[in-house]
């Protein structure tokens, strides 16, 4: 049996969102992972309240390898975890409590690019030719459109940023095209196959980024609460 210990220094005044996180998304990954035993979150100390501690039991280290991924000594960090964090580290021990590798830490900023490198970056080639042939057929007639892969790259920042169309940086678009074009592809089905063929191209670390991106909405399998319909810009 393996115990891993996640502890967390937190932004004072986080610790009920911190716990939130952990029983509603992080727990809940664990308990769908072969291997996993049990996971408690604990409290430190009664005088230190921003101070938190996850530990959960496992069978064996590809237990853990299979949920966290080669860099299994290192912590899994969720989209907008970073931002409750003040430092972090985790440690391994066999049942005897006989440490099994170096204690690994990091600070709130290198979590914070770690976060962003997860779940922040453009679609890849690969991912691109996995959901391009999913999407609708381009009409023959008409005015020509919007690039598609530019589009879902704006889409996917949204729902990932839980931003409003309005704030979509230029780079992808008009913010109204995306939104048309997401609201139609989750009309039609679409969506919910892009969504799959996403998911099944990513490792388990880039899976459990993206369950928090898209927690708690409708219209997302999983999905994060989808911002309403742009509206006209008050001059």
């Amino acid at each position: 049996m393996i115990i891993r210990v996640f502890a967390a220094r937190l932004k004072p005044g986080m610790r009920h969102e911190y716990d939130r996180l952990c029983r509603d998304v992080a727990i809940p990954l664990m308990r769908g992972q072969p291997g996993f035993l049990d996971a408690r979150i604990v409290r430190v100390r009664e005088d230190r309240p921003n101070e938190f501690a996850l530990v959960s039991l496992w069978r064996d280290i590809e237990s853990i390898r299979g949920f966290v991924g080669d860099q299994w000594q290192q912590a899994v960090i969720l989209p907008g975890e970073a931002d409750l964090l003040e430092e972090v580290s985790v440690q391994h021990f066999d049942e005897s409590y006989q440490s099994l590798v170096a204690l690994w830490r990091a600070m709130a900023s290198v979590v914070k690019r770690r976060e962003l490198t997860a779940a922040g970056t453009p679609l890849t080639d690969t991912q691109w030719t996995r959901i391009q042939p999913l999407l609708p057929p381009r009409r023959r007639e008409g005015r020509p459109r919007a690039d598609d892969r530019r589009t879902l790259d704006g889409i996917l920042y949204v729902l990932r940023a839980g931003c409003r169309w309005h704030d979509l940086p230029a780079t992808y678009g008009s913010h109204i095209t995306c939104w048309r074009r997401f609201t139609h592809w989750e009309a039609d089905g679409t969506w919910s196959k892009v969504w799959r063929a996403l998911l099944d191209t990513l490792d388990n670390q880039g899976k459990q980024a993206w369950a928090l991106a898209f927690l708690d909405g409708p219209g997302v399998p999983g999905g994060r609460q989808i911002p309403s319909a742009p509206t006209k810009r008050r001059r």
